[in-house]
């Protein structure tokens, strides 16, 4: 085998790394065509945007679906649905994105971070229910890059402890568990629809969201939570104090824009077909990888069906493998060789200055101020030891001719001389 590149040898990889699929923006530019010549500026509950809501909850199987403005509101209207509030925590992974534990602490609740899975990066159930006190009220799992979180363990939790469970499901939009859609199997599914297409959400449209549940309280509480003049909905309310407060509600407006909502629902046309692309692109990855030392693809529980990969291929690093090499090393070497990798996605959520050190968030006081007792380093050590040792990949729905063939070379190649490295 030749010379590792980053001493000088030729490159593994010479086909460039890029997704070849081609977006929709014709298809997408013609329904927000529509929409400004029918004067759609702004609708929420009729028309596309009402449209979108019955397509997405059709497809996923729920009972109710919302479209909100982002990701995050999504989260805090379900927070809001299950009650959250000052005093309460909300059972959380240590290493996801910030937005979606932050709704709860502007609500008044505290974080408590639980450890990951080493193996899947997703929430670790035993250590959840560890973590369990009088005053969690909510369970918040994030079905992290795609990976699926193991729902039978969590549900049994929560319906042992009489916990309620949002399934943080933006990166994995058309993922399944057991044959079921995630965000329908616990109490409320939050969806971020966040980019542009082909690398954004899988289901995206710049800025935009979707909360679903099969509950009609809960689906009431959100409508009355953020849906101002949203059209017909007095009439939806079966809760007479939200029906004679209705349509101005609590005063708070978080719909999403209808051009918004267009580009999603020509996303959401093709995303099968594109789960399936990228789901055989990974597969391929994966079976390379067994042949090779030192690098493992995430596990997947036998229930689990992964989909919408956002974020890219997540892998972990075992440097022991190989000599003891650095990941950093071992990145900059594939790196010469043409090879689109990176270590980790998020850094630590729990590690964070506002959640590792706390933050007086009204200026007298809250959830992450008094008592509060951080999270210093070594607070989550499964979940520390780990996070360094994560690699990533993008996942292609349909890659430049020839590059995975180059790249699973490239990491024969440079695990064979790793030895060069050192």
């Amino acid at each position: 085998m030749s010379t590792l590149a980053i001493h000088g040898g030729p490159r593994a990889v010479t086909v460039e790394p890029k997704e070849c699929w081609p977006a929709p923006k014709e298809e997408i530019k013609a329904l927000v065509c529509r929409l400004i010549d029918e004067g759609v500026w702004s609708k929420a509950g009729a028309g596309l945007a009402l449209e979108f809501e019955n397509a997405f909850r059709d497809y996923l199987g729920a009972g109710y679906c919302l479209s909100q403005h982002n990701g995050t509101s999504t989260l805090w209207s379900a927070y809001y649905a299950l009650g959250l509030g000052p005093g309460d925590e909300v059972l959380h992974p240590g290493y996801t994105w910030i937005c979606s534990i932050s709704p709860a602490i502007h609500m008044g609740a505290r974080p408590v971070f639980c450890e990951i899975d080493p193996q899947t990066l997703c929430i670790d159930p035993a250590d959840l229910e560890k973590r369990i006190t009088p005053r969690t009220k909510v369970i918040n799992v994030v079905h992290l890059y795609g990976n699926v979180c193991d729902m039978d363990a969590i549900m049994h939790i929560s319906r042992k402890h009489g916990i309620p469970v949002i399934e943080d499901a933006s990166h994995c939009h058309g993922a399944e568990w057991d044959g079921r859609k995630l965000g329908t199997i616990g109490d409320v599914g939050a969806f971020s629809m966040q980019g542009e297409p082909p690398g954004g959400k899988p289901i995206c449209g710049g800025e935009a969201g979707a909360v679903v549940t099969n509950r009609r309280e809960l689906y009431e509480r959100i409508l009355f939570f953020c849906h101002l003049n949203r059209a017909g909905m007095a009439a939806e309310f079966t809760d007479e104090t939200f029906h004679a407060m209705a349509p101005t509600n609590l005063g708070l407006k978080f719909r999403a824009h209808p051009w918004a909502l267009a580009a999603c629902l020509v996303m959401l046309g093709s995303l099968d077909e594109r789960n399936a692309k990228r789901a055989a692109y990974r597969h391929k990855i994966e079976r390379g990888l067994e042949e090779i030392e030192g690098i493992t693809p995430l596990r997947q529980y036998p229930k689990a069906k992964p989909a919408g990969f956002y974020g890219g291929m997540h892998m972990i690093y075992h440097p022991e493998e190989l000599g003891g090499l650095s990941a950093d090393a071992f990145v900059a070497a594939l790196h010469a060789e043409g090879v689109a990798m990176t270590q980790r996605g998020f850094e630590l959520t729990h590690r964070l200055k506002l959640f590792a050190e706390g933050y007086d968030l009204y200026g007298k006081g809250g959830p992450l101020a008094g008592d509060y007792a951080g999270y210093p380093a070594g607070s989550l050590p499964v979940t520390e030891e780990v996070h360094p040792r994560i690699l990533v990949m993008p996942t292609y729905i349909e890659e430049n001719p020839g590059y995975s063939d180059q790249v699973l070379e490239a990491l024969k190649k440079v695990t064979a001389r790793y030895r060069d490295l050192l």
